[in-house]
Formats: C-alpha cells, structure tokens, sequence
C-alpha cells in the first residue's frame, strides 16, 4: 500500500513539471489558454480591410522623414506609370536648392488615343520655389513653359496641383499633373510595411483629428472641419482607384494621401488655439 502511494505522488509531481515546462517552452505570440479554458486573444493585427487591430493600436510616432531629405534623386511616375519626375538637390546643407526634371503625359485635343508625352521645358531642369510647409509638408512650385505645378513632398512620393488648370503645349497637347507621382509596382514597398506604416498615419490623423473637433466644436468652423473630414475616405478612394497596375497600389496611394491629410491636421492644431471651451470639456 505504501509503495502505491509513493508511485501516485511520483506521477503527479512529474505532471506537474510537465505543466510548468510546456508554460516555459510557450513561444512568444502563442496564444495563451485562458482561466475557463478558452483561448486569449491576439494581439496580430487584423488584415480586415486594411485595418489595424485594437489590441495593436499604440501611439502614433515620429512622421516620416522630410521629403527634401529622401526624394533628390528618385524617379517619380504619374499614378506609378508614366511620365517622370526626377528632384534635385545642390547648393549646400544651410541654403539648398533644389531642381526639377519632368516628362508630362498628356493627350491632344479630345482624343484620348493621340496620347503626348512632352518634355516639360524642353528636357532642361527648372528650379524649385519653396512655398513653406502650409499644410504640414515641403510645398514647391515649379514653373515650365505653359505649367505650372505645385508639388508637395511626401518620403517617396509627391502629390501634385496645377493651380492654373491642364498645362497646354504647342503642339495642341494638353497635361494634367495633378495627382500622386510615386513609385512604378515593382519598386513599391511590401504590403505588410505598407500596412504597418497605413496604421501609423491613421493613428497620427485620429489624434489630431478628434483635438480639433474638440478645439473647433463651439466655431463656424467645425461644421466645414467635420464634413470635410467625412469625405476624405471616398475623395481618397476616388483619386487612388487607378494608381499603379496592381491592387498593391491602390492600399499604397491610400497611405500617401494618409500621410498627408494627417500632416495637414497636425499643422491646423499648432495653428489652432486652445479655447477656454475646449479646456473645461477636456478637463
């Protein structure tokens, strides 16, 4: 009887060490069991839609890096297909200056199959005019013969305006620049950093957003604020439907249009003052 006895306890010590052995062994990003039994949830980001996870949602971060600093020298396509866009950085490190090089894509008169791909100002540089950084990014204008674009600087993309309309050319040839210039789908990034850097935006425009509904609400503003921001999802969708050959460059664009929309409202709450309103509400 007591040589059973001792075996039972031997048994059930030795599956208890097996339980705090398989506890030590558990690799991180396993799934723990839960006191009942079931399973905890992770912490992966959910890929639904794009999206990021809850469980994975933590502070915003530093902005990406400046434009000047990380385009010169890259090759930019309108939508990630045509055209080029080539920026230059000389003078020194205090006064830099920076040129352009660009190649339109166009078509003349109606005909959408006469296509054009002029060399803007003949293939020659022209130099850039800084504009500042009115909505939170290096803004530039550059000025060819019959165009004029203004051209924000994203890390490794530009979003380009035509303050005047379509550029027009002498040979009846008519471009529109406006849109995002970026890479061709080959030289995109990884859809996992994409997404990892689409969550990153997306916390930096919530946070500046929700400061300055709270700053704006008791203001004429804040109505405008708050559609405008309604449609941002379709207006970006819209412009990004055809960037690139891929579904890849759709997820892409959207995080280019993020990352400047988000610099746009950082750049609105330093300008926006703190109201007395906003600080009891927060408080």
């Amino acid at each position: 009887m007591t040589r059973l006895v001792l075996l039972l306890a031997i048994s059930a010590l030795t599956a208890f060490g097996g339980m705090e052995a398989h506890a030590q062994l558990q690799l991180p990003g396993a799934t723990a069991p839960t006191p009942r039994g079931g399973v905890a949830p992770s912490s992966a980001p959910s890929h639904r839609g794009g999206g990021v996870s809850s469980a994975n949602r933590g502070p915003a971060g530093p902005p990406p890096r400046r434009g000047e600093e990380t385009l010169p020298g890259r090759t930019l396509r309108f939508l990630g297909q045509q055209g080029s866009m080539v920026i230059t950085r000389g003078g020194t490190p205090a006064q830099p200056v920076f040129t352009i090089a660009a190649t339109g894509v166009g078509r003349r008169g109606n005909d959408i199959r006469s296509m054009c791909t002029p060399d803007l100002n003949a293939g020659q540089v022209v130099t850039l005019t800084p504009l500042g950084r009115p909505e939170g990014l290096s803004r530039f204008e550059a000025s060819f013969p019959g165009c004029t674009m203004v051209i924000d600087l994203l890390s490794d993309a530009a979003i380009v305006s035509a303050p005047g309309g379509a550029c027009r050319f002498s040979d009846d040839c008519q471009v529109d620049p406006t849109g995002l210039w970026g890479p061709v789908d080959r030289e995109m990034p990884p859809e996992a950093e994409v997404e990892r850097a689409r969550g990153a935006a997306d916390r930096r425009l919530n946070a500046a957003r929700r400061t300055l509904q709270q700053r704006l609400r008791t203001t004429p503003e804040g109505r405008t604020f708050l559609s405008e921001q309604a449609g941002f999802g379709a207006n970006r969708e819209r412009v990004c439907r055809n960037y690139g050959t891929t579904d890849a460059g759709l997820g892409y664009c959207a995080l280019k249009y993020t990352e400047a929309r988000a610099a746009a409202l950082e750049a609105r709450v330093a300008a926006t003052p703190e109201t007395q309103t906003s600080r009891r509400h927060r408080n």
